[in-house]
């Protein structure tokens, strides 16, 4: 009986700090682009940009906004200017 319950007592133990020496795992973070909506100026070039003021769209008589994916795969490059 004494043997019984020091092997529960060892397991029970094992267990307990079993869990507890376990390292925490951290939480994942995924990698983004800076955003998913971008602007295009569908009558002159194409370039995307990440800001609607963007120097590069001050002559576009008209802009839009569209998706990362959708510029992409509709070959459009990113737009090379400092700050956009």
């Amino acid at each position: 009986m004494k043997v019984l319950r020091r092997t529960l007592s060892v397991v029970a133990v094992a267990f307990t700090l079993g869990s507890v020496a376990e390292p925490l795992a951290a939480p994942v973070t995924i990698a983004q682009a800076r955003s998913s909506r971008v602007w295009i100026a569908p009558y002159q070039g194409k370039k995307y940009h990440y800001s609607k003021g963007c120097r590069g769209l001050r002559r576009a008589r008209k802009i839009k906004r569209v998706t990362l994916k959708w510029a992409k795969k509709h070959h459009y490059k990113r737009c090379r200017i400092n700050g956009c």
